[in-house]
């Protein structure tokens, strides 16, 4: 009895020794190559309508963005019924319900030109740039819940002016919400 209780012990010891030394090969033979690529797996979804997008898959986590209805996304995965977008701008990444988006077939009508200026809250802290795009520097920070003016876009950014007679700036049109009228 006790021969076959070290025999068992012994066995079982020879596995976890195996095991471990499989694991630590296969840490070893991961390399760049083998992850995955993020724009390969980029599929183009239309909104349905206007969502939000969070920070996790669920309705508990915070939002960082809206997205208005029939707008183009790329998704890259999804975990239950929320799927991961990412953003071509430089946004971060955030989910969104799967509900709400339907694939792309490249037929959809440009959504109607539509008026940008006014008022606008900003939805995170973001970053003012001297141009509309990421390789502008930036100019100034901007607190979440900060009232903006907004006089035009380029390029999926809103040009903003300041109050203080700064010279204008560009913000991400994806960062920001429009007021609304009181």
């Amino acid at each position: 009895m006790i021969a076959a209780r070290k025999s068992w012990a012994s066995l079982a010891f020879l596995v976890v020794l195996l095991s471990m030394s499989a694991c630590k090969k296969a840490e070893q033979s991961a390399g760049r190559d083998d992850l995955p690529d993020l724009n390969a797996q980029m599929r183009p979804y239309v909104t349905v309508e206007g969502t939000r997008v969070r920070t996790g898959p669920g309705p508990q986590f915070r939002p960082v963005a809206e997205v208005p209805r029939k707008a183009r996304v790329y998704v890259v995965g999804r975990d239950g019924d929320w799927a991961l977008i990412v953003s071509k701008k430089g946004n971060p990444p955030g989910f969104v319900e799967l509900a709400a988006l339907e694939p792309a077939t490249g037929d959809e009508p440009e959504p109607p030109a539509r008026s940008v200026e006014g008022s606008y809250e900003t939805l995170a802290n973001t970053q003012v740039r001297s141009g509309p795009g990421l390789h502008y520097p930036v100019v100034a920070e901007v607190a979440k819940g900060t009232k903006i003016h907004v006089v035009d876009e380029e390029k999926g950014w809103f040009k903003v002016v300041s109050k203080r007679g700064n010279k204008p700036g560009y913000v991400d049109s994806g960062m920001v919400k429009p007021m609304s009228e009181r």
